[in-house]
């Protein structure tokens, strides 16, 4: 039997979580959540797993990160992207960085790929997944590693140096969803290489956020039809988590 769940339970428990004299939350010295410090909302998210809608679930954790959010980081989206629009950090020539595509205020699912240098191949395939999986371009965004779409492998200095726009784009989009597509993004947002394979196919929270890390699309043209179809896998999952918890057959 389904356990029963009180919507004025629910406002209870994100009041207190929001609440300044939450110890668990704001430790002594005064500091807020950071990116990578804590599992507190992965807990809190698995245990009310079952007991609330799905879409209801992730559109409630929208709202704490949202707020938890606001006392860290007072950007508009509007002006960060100009900052990012006109960076002359790494020496690419006279390319110029490229902004995010199709919802760039609030979208459900932020994809995040290396780089903005897609092949059109590359491009049909991944808004034939997007369809197939139910999405479309106004639940989406999708982002990148490296903002300037050079035709050559990043230097570790330019993935450094845009590394910074990543994260606080993050913030600042605040998606229910994160999925990166290769191990750059993947490796860019856990801070370390990780085997695809091994994390493929499951959410795994980082901080605020939830993540499916799946493979990349170039990646798939070239290894066939069995890896194209765990894309398209990973993406229904993040269809299903974002919205009422109806799987695409």
């Amino acid at each position: 039997m389904e356990t029963e769940f009180s919507e004025a339970k629910l406002d209870s428990l994100i009041q207190e979580a929001l609440s300044p004299d939450n110890s668990k939350l704001h430790p002594k010295s005064g500091m807020y959540l950071g990116f990578m410090e804590t599992d507190l909302l992965e807990i809190v998210y698995k245990n009310l797993t079952g007991l609330i809608h799905d879409s209801a679930l992730a559109s409630a954790f929208k709202e704490i990160r949202s707020e938890l959010l606001s006392r860290k980081v007072n950007y508009k989206i509007k002006d960060f992207h100009t900052v990012t629009k006109n960076c002359t950090k790494c020496d690419v020539g006279s390319i110029s960085p490229e902004l995010p595509k199709w919802n760039t205020k609030d979208p459900d699912v932020l994809f995040v790929i290396d780089s903005p240098n897609m092949q059109q191949e590359v491009v049909n395939l991944f808004l034939k997944l997007l369809k197939a999986a139910g999405f479309d371009s106004s639940k989406v965004c999708l982002t990148y590693v490296n903002r300037c779409p050079a035709r050559r492998k990043f230097t570790n200095q330019e993935i450094y140096n845009c590394s910074p726009y990543l994260h606080t784009e993050i913030q600042l989009l605040n998606p229910k969803l994160i999925v990166t597509l290769g191990s750059l993004p993947a490796t860019v947002l856990f801070g370390n290489e990780i085997k695809i394979k091994e994390y493929r196919g499951n959410i795994t929270w980082l901080g605020y956020w939830p993540i499916i890390t799946t493979y990349s699309l170039a990646y798939a043209l070239k290894a066939g039809q069995s890896i194209i179809d765990h894309i398209l896998s990973d993406i229904k999952t993040a269809h299903t988590f974002v919205n009422k918890g109806e799987k695409i057959l």
